[in-house]
């Protein structure tokens, strides 16, 4: 009792000395003028698709579902006012399935009004399942034989690559799978684009001799926007 009346006379001069305080003000950080606001893919059946645009990161990162098997898209882009972004909002973006699979560097320069620039990479991906591949060479000490074909004289061998998860060929939007053979320093030697393709089975022709020389190689095959490669090679030689 005798604490809270000694407090009481001097609870005004707490009071005025709180009142006293010098308040400082804390200005906000002015938004920078380079930025990219929004990003979304509108060439698609439904609704638009949009990028999760970061900025500390300098990134867009877009998840595009595999079933529209787009090759081409065309990004809506919004960004600071008075700014310009390169590539443009509206600019197509070909060969997506290419630029995938090679691990292709696409990025977007803003341009604020006052002269700065940021820098956007877009991180571009599907929801495709990953792609698996059964062995042409079950033993790896023993490839198996191809033996090249021979189109001069009409000379053709074929073979069967199986696995799971490919995509169908899409004649009419241009996706096909490839087939690609590694040589033993696993330099891409030779591309085969294919088109007799369905989820589990590729069935594919043997290169010519000037197409793939005789020796070891390991086979890989890409499907849309995913990639696999065969463990053991196979043996390419002439008969």
């Amino acid at each position: 009792m005798k604490i809270k009346h000694l407090l009481l006379p001097a609870l005004p001069a707490i009071m005025l000395a709180a009142a006293c305080k010098k308040t400082e003000t804390i200005e906000v950080p002015a938004l920078a003028t380079n930025r990219i606001l929004s990003y979304k893919i509108t060439n698609v059946p439904e609704e638009p698709v949009y990028g999760a645009v970061n900025d500390g990161e300098g990134t867009i990162t877009v998840i595009l579902p595999y079933y529209y098997y787009l090759t081409t898209i065309q990004p809506e882009i919004t960004v600071s006012e008075g700014a310009s972004v390169s590539p443009a909002s509206g600019v197509l973006i070909d060969s997506i399935t290419k630029k995938l699979t090679e691990g292709a560097n696409i990025e977007y320069v803003v341009t604020g009004k006052d002269g700065s620039k940021a820098t956007y990479k877009l991180l571009f991906t599907t929801q495709q399942p990953e792609i698996t591949l059964d062995e042409l060479s079950p033993d790896p000490a023993n490839p198996t034989v191809l033996y090249h074909s021979k189109p001069a004289t009409f000379e053709f061998n074929f073979f069967d690559i199986t696995g799971k998860n490919f995509i169908p060929q899409q004649e009419l939007l241009g996706i096909f799978s490839t087939i690609s053979y590694l040589n033993e320093e696993g330099a891409v030697v030779y591309t085969a684009v294919n088109g007799d393709n369905y989820t589990t089975r590729i069935g594919a022709t043997v290169p010519a001799a000037e197409q793939v020389p005789e020796g070891l190689y390991r086979i890989r095959v890409t499907s849309y926007t995913r990639s696999a490669t065969m463990k053991n090679p196979v043996k390419i030689q002439s008969r």
